[in-house]
């Protein structure tokens, strides 16, 4: 079984749904308490282990109650957390979420996920060196992330970087990942002013732009392909859709599938992660994907 690194986020979600978001000093009557595990990072590897690949965590948590249940959640799920760090005095990631008509105000709060140092990774190269990918997304410090594809460079580990949410990147550093995957928001803030065919054209077979319902684009040295998304009836939640398509884009190339058929893997467990609420709760399992492809 091929081994797969995650380097990113682990965190909450406390969403509100309410009639009536309260004015500064004031206290009304929600609707509805829900909570969901969440956190960039912890998504994609969730996705993976879902889609049958072997695991490896690397975060942090603080030394909360929230931390544990974060941990355990991550273990229910088959993943290996030797390198997720319990910081002290300091709180687990979480986001707080009030939703209302459908449109929600998000406060996060980074806690752990911000102190992921250079050197809590370093601590972990040689765990790393036995990967077969490292997936990393952008809730961590650039500075870790830069260090982190250096690292995966030198040792010829290939790196899937989806660079959400959006930051600024240097380009050097796009130039030594091995797969970008941005939406097209992200690709905006990415490429400014810049034509999506012409930057598509730069970076074959490593720049997959996710197109939300429209499914995905990537250009594959001669032509660009686009990889359309499955009709989707009834849509209930698209919090992690991005996630699970990254995990299991992943899980196609390390099959030794192309970059159309793993981006349609992608694209289909997307698609029935968004009929189920919460970013997690609806990830498939590997053999339900294959029987729609």
């Amino acid at each position: 079984m091929k081994k797969i690194a995650v380097i990113g986020s682990i965190s909450k979600d406390f969403v509100v749904t309410t009639e009536q978001i309260p004015n500064q000093g004031e206290t009304v009557v929600g609707k509805r308490f829900r909570t969901f595990f969440g956190g960039k990072g912890a998504n994609q590897a969730i996705a993976l282990s879902r889609a049958g690949v072997e695991v490896f965590m690397l975060g942090a948590v603080g030394d909360d109650a929230l931390g544990t249940d974060l941990i355990h959640n991550l273990e229910y799920h088959h993943i290996d957390c030797e390198m997720v760090s319990t910081l002290k005095d300091v709180s687990s990631g979480s986001a707080h979420i009030q939703i209302m008509n459908g449109d929600n105000r998000i406060v996060i709060v980074p806690g752990a996920n911000d102190l992921i140092s250079i050197s809590d990774v370093e601590a972990h190269y040689e765990k790393l060196k036995q990967m077969d990918m490292v997936v990393l997304q952008n809730e961590i410090p650039m500075e870790t992330i830069c260090a982190v594809i250096d690292f995966c460079v030198k040792n010829q580990i290939p790196v899937l970087y989806n660079p959400a949410p959006a930051k600024e990147i240097p380009e050097s550093y796009i130039d030594k990942v091995s797969y970008l995957t941005p939406n097209e928001h992200e690709f905006n803030i990415l490429f400014q002013n810049q034509e999506l065919s012409e930057v598509l054209r730069k970076y074959p077979n490593k720049l997959i732009v996710t197109l939300g319902d429209r499914g995905a684009i990537f250009y594959d040295g001669k032509n660009e392909i686009m990889v359309s998304a499955r009709e989707i009836a009834s849509i209930v939640d698209t919090t992690g859709a991005g996630d699970t398509f990254n995990g299991f884009l992943a899980k196609g190339i390390m099959d030794g599938g192309s970059i159309k058929q793993s981006v349609q893997l992608g694209n289909v467990a997307a698609g029935l992660a968004i009929q189920t609420e919460g970013a997690q709760d609806g990830i498939p399992i590997y053999e339900k994907v294959k029987a729609l492809l």
